[in-house]
């Protein structure tokens, strides 16, 4: 799932490397709207839905993980 997930992000920013700890905005440079895309991409590929209320707890790559690992 992780490789997934960063695979994903890759798409969104130049940024060469990915951690779990990497801030989404701060050091992916992700703006609220890539932010966005990149949830319906989650959505798709993971055949889940995310509730827009549950977007802004994705801070770091290490939320996203754990929350799609608690729903998939």
């Amino acid at each position: 799932m992780l490789t997934r997930i960063k695979q994903i992000l890759y798409d969104y920013t130049d940024v060469k490397e990915i951690g779990e700890t990497s801030m989404l905005e701060a050091d992916l440079g992700l703006s609220s709207l890539d932010v966005v895309s990149i949830v319906t991409e989650f959505e798709d590929v993971f055949h889940i839905e995310i509730p827009d209320r549950d977007i802004g707890k994705f801070i770091r790559v290490k939320d996203i993980i754990e929350y799609l690992e608690a729903r998939v």
